[in-house]
């Protein structure tokens, strides 16, 4: 099984490491020629609107919405904005794969990172994760599922296909996460 990190800004070294302990072979994502190698990707978290610009600049956009029905994508944070249908952010065009809406920095900004648990509903573990400028959900449509919330408010969705993650997993020593999205991942 090949997951892509998309490798343009932002933690993708981390989750190319995650990938490595599953026994996965991971694959740094910067052309459409990395891309169509792999079986699933991993859009990492960073900033936004840069990251925009960079799918942009590389010429990585339509590629990706391309293959939104052929591979799994997991947007953690910055890869959750761009996952959802998030619109009226200048500099900002997000990929809309999913139907949500968040607010960016909605959990705040940097000085109000935090770590904390959230509850995994597909393995009702508790997890600790980290909140780094993280996204809030705002809205979702009924083809989402939450999985995982913290406070009570939604922090993951899923709609069977892709995940949407507000926090970032790969600072956890809990592998739930990966497994289960390793799991999504039809290799062909």
């Amino acid at each position: 099984m090949k997951i892509g990190v998309l490798a343009l800004q932002g933690n993708f070294e981390n989750h190319y490491n995650k990938i490595l302990d599953f026994g996965k072979t991971p694959v740094y994502v910067k052309t459409k020629s990395e891309l169509s190698k792999c079986d699933a990707l991993i859009i990492p978290g960073g900033e936004s609107t840069v990251m925009s610009k960079m799918i942009d600049f590389n010429n990585l956009r339509q590629a990706i919405i391309d293959l939104k029905d052929e591979i799994n994508i997991m947007g953690i944070c910055a890869g959750m904005i761009m996952l959802s249908s998030t619109k009226g952010y200048n500099n900002l065009k997000t990929l809309s794969i999913m139907n949500f809406k968040v607010e960016r920095n909605g959990f705040g900004r940097q000085v109000n990172s935090f770590k904390s648990k959230i509850k995994f509903l597909p393995s009702n573990n508790d997890i600790n994760v980290s909140f780094i400028r993280a996204p809030k959900i705002k809205t979702f449509s009924d083809k989402n599922q939450c999985i995982a919330k913290f406070d009570g408010n939604p922090v993951m969705l899923t709609d069977g296909r892709h995940i949407a993650c507000s926090f970032h997993p790969e600072f956890s020593l809990n592998n739930d996460i990966y497994e289960y999205f390793t799991n999504l991942v039809k290799v062909s």
